[in-house]
């Protein structure tokens, strides 16, 4: 019968053992590295900002001559989410649209920057181009005034750039759209009054 013998210890030379040392420690490295880089993602990630619709009106709405000439005039809230990230915006033009006829456009914000959790108020003028009687339209906007329920879309455009720590972001093209109703009196309807308006980039 053989003898028992203990089965035999093999021991690493220096060099495996330094060479599974190094690739342990390369490994580690890259998921310290990997984890810093994606919590850097999560603080940097510029956040959209937020509209939301305050005010609009349309007065003297309810004449009969159309509404050429008539003042239009709204106030969109501007919120900037990010904590650590202002926005640049460049000129802000607005569009007031009856179903798909413009009825009123216009710049209505020069430049200006929105501060980390800043909100600005986005106000603007405008002079109503139409309908007018002798337009399509006119008929279906006017019985629509008449019922007390005109659908109305606010859109503004602007260019924008997300400033982080002290360097910009490329430029974006932003549409805010804002769906709402007035009044026959040309008053915005109390339900859409600091309603979100969409956002597109």
């Amino acid at each position: 019968m053989p003898p028992y013998r203990l089965p035999l210890y093999h021991r690493q030379s220096p060099a495996v053992r330094c060479i599974n040392f190094l690739c342990a420690v390369l490994l580690t490295l890259v998921l310290v590295a990997g984890v810093i880089l994606f919590v850097l993602w999560l603080s940097l990630r510029p956040h959209k900002p937020k509209f939301f619709l305050t005010d609009f009106s349309i007065p003297n709405v309810n004449r009969q001559s159309g509404a050429v000439n008539l003042p239009v005039g709204f106030s969109v809230d501007e919120h900037n989410p990010n904590q650590k990230i202002g926005i640049h915006y460049d000129s802000m033009y607005g569009s007031v649209y009856y179903g798909d006829q413009l009825i009123a456009s216009g710049q209505v914000m020069y430049p200006f920057y929105q501060t980390p959790k800043g909100d600005t108020p986005v106000t603007g003028q405008l002079s109503a181009s139409g309908p007018t009687p002798n337009d399509p339209a006119w008929q279906r906007f006017a019985g629509d005034v008449a019922a007390g329920s005109v659908a109305l879309r606010l859109m503004l455009n602007s260019t924008v750039r997300f400033q982080v720590k002290l360097w910009d972001t490329r430029e974006h093209h932003m549409k805010v759209d804002c769906e709402f109703k007035v009044n026959g009196d040309g008053t915005l309807q109390q339900q859409y009054r600091n309603s979100q308006c969409g956002l597109y980039f």
